[in-house]
């Protein structure tokens, strides 16, 4: 009887050891819905976008939701990228003082986040193709072929690869944004326990791949943010980001791998995607001159 609750056992740790590489795949992609909710403040306007004609993706039928904020028809806009996992609100400081300077906005969920479709998000993977087709409609939203990105986190790095394929970004603002998926993709190697490392079965990046329906290994700002030039860039980063996928090693990096023209701005403090909190005047004063230079 005890050999057999034995094998049980260890068939049941073999099992789970087998899946383990896949369970962590989905758990690091599986999108997260939520409900934004409108601001009081803001005249913002519902938007939906279908977003299933991309057939280089997978994932059919997904619709992305939004809102425009409408300034002056014919003036610049802005569209915002939230990070990972969030929504469009969370991009709401970023909105409120963009309106205030005389910018239409526009803020979405990328899919699989907020009340977009799609069941997982992509690291970086199919975020870039969510944000054309944002810039697209702010486009004709607005009457405007002068149309900035401004992401945060994961929406920074997102930013500069849709930057880098597509000529209707005028310009771009990554704050504190990634230079790879390497370290993310790393974890999916091993199952931590304590103070030790499992090894997993090779086939966590190939679950992952295949969740999103792309090459999540390819999504790398670094080798991307040379083909945004000569339109510009300002990169922002706090200089105690503790975020292990975005240290301000990267923004440096990122910043050095631009072509003109582009700048940077590190923060004293602030932690990750926190200068805006900590230093409000000077971010906004920062992001209002570059935006000015960059769409006038």
């Amino acid at each position: 009887m005890s050999k057999r609750v034995g094998a049980a056992i260890l068939l049941a740790v073999l099992v789970a050891w087998l899946v383990a590489p896949v369970a962590r795949a989905y758990q690091l992609v599986a999108g997260r819905s939520s409900d934004p909710v409108a601001p009081q403040d803001l005249p913002v306007e519902d938007i939906r976008v279908d977003a299933s004609a991309d057939s280089e993706l997978l994932q059919t039928g997904v619709e992305l939701a939004g809102w425009t904020i409408h300034s002056v028809h014919g003036a610049p806009a802005v569209v915002l990228v939230h990070g990972f996992k969030t929504s469009r609100e969370e991009m709401l400081p970023w909105a409120r003082f963009l309106h205030d300077a005389g910018y239409n906005v526009l803020l979405f969920d990328t899919r699989g986040c907020g009340k977009s479709g799609g069941s997982t998000v992509g690291l970086g993977a199919t975020e870039p193709r969510d944000i054309s087709l944002a810039v697209t409609l702010a486009r004709d939203q607005f009457g405007t072929t002068k149309v900035a990105v401004l992401g945060i986190s994961l929406g920074a790095g997102a930013s500069i690869l849709a930057a880098a394929k597509d000529q209707d970004i005028s310009a771009v603002v990554a704050d504190s944004a990634w230079t790879d998926q390497d370290l993310q993709l790393s974890r999916l190697s091993f199952l931590p326990l304590g103070a030790f490392r499992v090894p997993l079965p090779p086939y966590g990046i190939a679950a992952v791949n295949a969740f999103v329906g792309a090459d999540v290994g390819r999504a790398r700002p670094l080798d991307a943010i040379a083909a945004i030039s000569p339109r510009p860039v300002l990169l922002i980063h706090s200089a105690d980001d503790n975020n292990a996928t975005t240290p301000v090693e990267g923004a440096r990096r990122l910043f050095a791998a631009a072509g003109e023209p582009k700048d940077l701005w590190v923060a004293p403090r602030g932690g990750h995607v926190g200068a805006i909190n900590a230093f409000p005047d000077e971010y906004h004063a920062r992001v209002l001159a570059f935006l000015k230079g960059a769409l006038s």
